[in-house]
């Protein structure tokens, strides 16, 4: 299997920018094979990717709200973008991060940045992090230039593996089930609040802000896909639940979000 994975790795779908934990090859490969099988499909990073390149252009200036250790999207961009700012909560967390020019530490709720400062903000898996998330939206609709977009990925609140864990009230299991699935240590796991995880959050949050170009759901088949048989049996529920309108099995909500 891990020659497996390393051919697959090899083919150039996801770029890889870091040494990757044996659970993080897994879900390469299975994100991969899916596409292989699955070509209008795209996984959640490479679908903004290529929706960030639609809105290139001369002196683009980016803000990666919450930047941790790195943006997959502004690595793939980089040499689109002019300036390139960060900023996180605190040093520990961007000390590997190097795709930026400039990173700030402070709070979302009160961005140290001039009105009309970007031109895209992007953010990646933070809005789940968010307390007051309506505060964060204005802050980063102030910061943003006119028709400034805003684009994102953070779980939805109603994937069925993500209602299973809140179940799970017992820290140290939940602390080993990351480990032992996802690879996360325990420092990599910070608390969430799901208060901007359904899409009738974020449609509502967008009131007055912001046009929501693209509000979607997105399947990430590496979720679940822990062998061939659980790749197969995944897929097909994914499968039945659309069918019938149930959203329990898309595992991110995207958005593409435009300033109003």
């Amino acid at each position: 299997m891990e020659k497996l994975y390393s051919k697959i790795l090899e083919h150039g779908y996801i770029n890889i920018y870091s040494d990757l934990s044996a659970q993080e090859r897994r879900q390469v490969h299975f994100k991969t094979l899916y596409k292989s099988e699955n070509p209008g499909w795209d996984d959640s990073l490479i679908f903004l990717t290529n929706r960030f390149r639609e809105f290139l252009k001369p002196n683009l200036t980016v803000l990666d709200a919450g930047c941790g250790n790195g943006n997959y999207i502004i690595d793939e961009n980089r040499a689109g973008i002019t300036h390139a700012v960060g900023i996180d909560v605190a040093k520990e967390f961007v000390q590997k991060n190097i795709c930026l020019d400039e990173i700030k530490i402070g709070n979302l709720e009160k961005l140290p940045f001039d009105d009309s400062s970007f031109d895209i903000v992007t953010s990646l898996w933070v809005l789940e992090h968010l307390e007051k998330p309506q505060i964060v939206f204005k802050e980063i609709h102030r910061v943003l230039k006119k028709d400034g977009i805003f684009m994102f990925a953070t779980p939805n609140a109603k994937f069925l593996p993500l209602w299973i864990m809140s179940l799970i009230k017992n820290s140290t299991i939940n602390h080993l089930l990351n480990k032992k699935l996802f690879g996360r240590n325990q420092k990599d796991v910070f608390k969430t609040y799901y208060k901007a995880n359904t899409v009738k959050d974020i449609t509502k949050l967008c009131e007055g802000l912001f046009l929501a170009e693209t509000v979607k759901l997105n399947y990430d088949p590496s979720y679940t896909s822990f062998n061939f048989l659980s790749y197969k049996l995944s897929n097909t529920a994914n499968i039945l639940a659309k069918k019938t309108g149930v959203s329990c099995l898309q595992s991110h909500i995207l958005g593409v979000l435009i300033k109003a």
